[in-house]
């Protein structure tokens, strides 16, 4: 893997090829990913890969030419460079100045485990094969997936920009299954050792056990309490639609009527945050600008999106340094570190004071619907309950959702004090359990 000095000598040796009449900007990830996927309780794959892609970006004035290689040999990496500028040559300008980001002190750094590095494919086998043995014992059959990773990240431009960083990452999920009883379980950590395997058995074991004998419920409006799962996927669509900067600047997302309007309970705060300690960061964008805490609603007060540098140029606006990478930046902006900050109860007393409603383990095929409205659609998976009389109740069917976020998070009233790493669309997402009382259920299904 790439480190520091090979990675100055790298970016010293495409400075030299660099014709004066160009500007360039380089952008080289490398990455070793290994998976393992088990299925019907045993193991079928094992796969291991190391991957390098590099972005070389030629600068004429507003014109951009870009190439990808995933090579670093001399000869490559000078005929790519030609071929970008003759990219650059035949490519529509841009209608506003393009400027290259300056150097920039970064005081954000990746999270780097030497031990997940080591986590072999026999380490992943023998966790799994715990797993599956205590879900064999009850009658449930297991599947999922365990990787781990090692990323390396720099980017640099001509004005003498440089910025480095090397993260890890562990990525577990599993589902059981026994007849209509299911269960889910998702894991994503920087350190291997922060994964408990006995913990993910209790887990599943206890949703498992409990999700047996469903009962059906009519559709309607419900009082519903969100695991951090489906909190954090209700985030990233909220982050999608409703907070890149390209959106809210092309008027298609609510931020634009409703920026500095309190339009939230006080105790809903979201924010891109690098910074929270339960995050995996990401110190830079794909431009190198540094990533900063940025809010998106701040006790209850909608704020502002993330902006990438494109759009931050094209509409005189800050960049906040989320500038997506290739081919995903003409989308504009995500947020990086989803963060919802938590709340003043645990989830048992959450429960305990909710005298009818129901808790959603998991949301799947969700679809967006309106994106003013951020009006979603989806369906219940592994684990939806009744909650009556301040207990958790009696297994339901999986029902499908049709709701506008806006309206559930203007009827959110409990957030958790804890909180989980859940997957997010760029990095991961850190998310409580919720309970909203606007949570609509428009069908039912049969399963």
């Amino acid at each position: 893997m790439m480190e520091l000095e090979k990675g100055k000598k790298l970016i010293k040796k495409i400075k030299e090829k660099i014709r004066p009449d160009y500007d360039f900007e380089v952008i080289l990830s490398e990455e070793r990913f290994e998976l393992t996927r088990f299925a019907e309780s045993y193991i079928h794959q094992n796969v291991a890969e190391s991957n390098l892609n590099l972005t070389l970006k030629a600068i004429l004035g507003n014109r951009i030419g870009a190439v990808q290689m995933n090579s670093m040999d001399d000869a490559i990496i000078s005929k790519n460079l030609q071929k970008a500028v003759n990219i650059a040559n035949i490519t529509p300008p841009l209608d506003f100045p393009y400027r290259l980001v300056p150097p920039q002190n970064y005081t954000i750094k990746g999270k780097y485990s030497e031990d997940t590095i080591n986590f072999s494919s026999l380490d992943r086998a023998r966790l799994i094969r715990q797993i599956i043995r205590g879900m064999n014992q009850v009658g449930y059959d297991a599947a999922g997936a365990f990787s781990s990773e090692q990323i390396t990240l720099i980017v640099a431009n001509s004005q003498g920009l440089f910025a480095f960083d090397k993260g890890t990452k562990l990525d577990f999920n599993c589902v059981i299954t026994r007849g209509n009883s299911t269960a889910h379980v998702s894991f994503i950590d920087w350190d291997v050792n922060n994964f408990k395997v006995n913990k993910i058995i209790d887990e599943l074991l206890e949703t498992a056990l409990r999700n047996r004998e469903q009962v059906e419920i009519e559709p309607g409006v419900y009082t519903a309490i969100l695991s951090p799962e489906a909190t954090s996927n209700i985030l990233n669509y909220t982050g999608e639609v409703a907070f890149n900067g390209k959106s809210i600047m092309e008027g298609k997302s609510f931020v634009c009527a409703n920026r500095n309007k309190k339009i939230f309970p006080e105790i809903l705060t979201v924010a891109d945050n690098p910074l929270d300690e339960l995050t995996m960061p990401i110190p830079f964008d794909s431009v190198g600008y540094p990533r900063e805490k940025v809010y998106l609603i701040e006790k209850g007060r909608v704020k502002d999106g993330v902006y990438d540098h494109i759009t931050a140029l094209r509409y005189n606006h800050r960049c906040t340094g989320n500038t997506l990478a290739g081919e995903d930046a003409s989308y504009g902006a995500l947020p990086f570190n989803l963060v919802m900050e938590g709340g003043e109860v645990d989830l048992e007393e959450m429960i305990s004071r909710t005298k009818k409603g129901i808790f959603i383990s998991r949301l799947h095929y969700v679809n967006v619907l309106n994106p003013m409205s951020i009006q979603l659609t989806g369906m219940t998976r592994d684990g939806t309950f009744l909650v009556e009389n301040g207990k958790i109740g009696k297994a339901i069917k999986n029902m499908r959702f049709n709701t506008s976020i806006i309206d559930m998070f203007k009827a959110v009233d409990l957030i958790s004090k804890e909180r989980q790493v859940k997957a997010g669309w760029v990095g991961p997402t850190v998310a409580p359990y919720l309970r909203t009382n606007n949570f609509t259920f428009s069908s039912k299904t049969s399963f």
